[in-house]
């Protein structure tokens, strides 16, 4: 998965999953690598009713364990997980038990990422949803090759 350009814009959305226990997925349309695609477990999509195309962009995705987004300059945290494809954008439904996340999938919000400022550790960055707008900033805090990167999210403006 590759960073976002500056000033440009994608799809996001926000999908309330519980599994274990309710949590956020936020998931935000970045560009792809050739690696993504390789790494991504097609056949649980499949499973799920979601075929998988190979784009240009995937979905940058984040598990939320407060199921909410921060208010001003509040910091949660983002854990960052596999990237999505795309189509998974649409999904609702059961995971079934067995399968990785199972548990119930709504959209909790969805609509435009717009890309304001890009860095290795820093990415700001504006969503107009239906339900939730404003700039917001994801700080890099913990990079770990056991647990992954861990992320904290605030929010910069809030226009809602």
């Amino acid at each position: 998965m590759k960073l976002p350009h500056p000033k440009s814009e994608g799809s996001f959305v926000i999908h309330a999953h519980k599994a274990t226990k309710l949590h956020w997925d936020l998931r935000l349309e970045v560009p792809a690598d050739k690696e993504d695609f390789e790494n991504m477990d097609i056949e649980s999509y499949k499973k799920l009713g979601i075929n998988v195309n190979k784009k240009s962009t995937v979905m940058w995705s984040f598990a939320i364990p407060k199921a909410r987004f921060p208010e001003v300059k509040e910091k949660i945290l983002a854990i960052e997980t596999e990237p999505h494809p795309v189509e998974y954008n649409f999904f609702e439904g059961k995971i079934p038990a067995g399968m990785y996340g199972a548990g119930d999938v709504s959209i909790y919000d969805r609509g435009k990422v717009k890309w304001i400022q890009v860095q290795p550790k820093k990415v700001l960055f504006e969503l107009n949803g239906e339900k939730i707008k404003g700039k917001f900033i994801l700080l890099l805090f913990k990079e770990d090759k056991k647990e992954g990167r861990k992320w904290l999210l605030l929010r910069a403006e809030q226009d809602s």
